[in-house]
């Protein structure tokens, strides 16, 4: 985990169906807020076609293999449902 002020990064691999957000995840215990970070940009880069869900709707990784929220997102939870390998990143501004 890399933390500067409000931007964070947390590398693979994640295993399936935990949630990085909930209690123990990997990126819960680097936020402030007690309950559902208020996450104001997200990047995920992982392999082409990998699924991530969040708040419960399913996104399937396109063909550059990256994922970008730019809008103030309430995200309540964040998971890989079929995991993720080592060489999956996530950075994050909260």
């Amino acid at each position: 985990m890399i933390l500067n002020g409000r931007v964070g990064q947390v590398l693979g691999p994640f295993d399936a169906n935990v949630d990085l957000l909930a209690e123990g995840g990997a990126i819960s215990d680097f936020t402030p807020e007690a309950s559902a970070p208020i996450i104001e940009k997200l990047g995920i880069q992982t392999d082409v076609g990998n699924l991530i869900e969040i708040n419960g709707v399913q996104i399937k990784i396109g063909k550059t293999g990256i994922y970008e929220l730019d809008n103030r997102v309430a995200i309540k939870s964040l998971k890989f449902p079929n995991g993720a390998n080592a060489d999956t990143i996530i950075d994050f501004v909260y």
